[in-house]
């Protein structure tokens, strides 16, 4: 890599930070020109948008089931707290 000159050394660096940060590795398949590697890092970074955007649908889904959730505990504890009553009342 110190024989390259600065273009191609910096188009191989954004494509192994690329592959470390989406934690695909380095596998036995591996590109071999600056095109492939850019292809390649480009990939990546659409495939690590594309499942950032799907967790980000996924966990705003759940924080909506939570919040229903909580509201039907809280009217469950509601009417526990009544029925508490109303029984130490009688």
């Amino acid at each position: 890599m110190y024989d390259e000159d600065t273009g191609t050394s910096m188009i191989m660096l954004t494509y192994f930070a690329f592959t470390s940060l989406s934690t695909v590795g380095l596998g036995d398949l591996h590109p071999r020109s600056n095109s492939e590697r850019m292809a390649g890092a480009f990939m990546l970074l659409f495939g690590v948008a594309i499942t950032s955007y799907i967790m980000d649908n996924f966990n705003g889904m759940i924080m909506k089931f939570n919040k229903m959730n909580n509201m039907y505990d809280e009217e469950s504890q509601l009417s526990l707290f009544f029925g508490t009553m109303q029984r130490f009342n009688d």
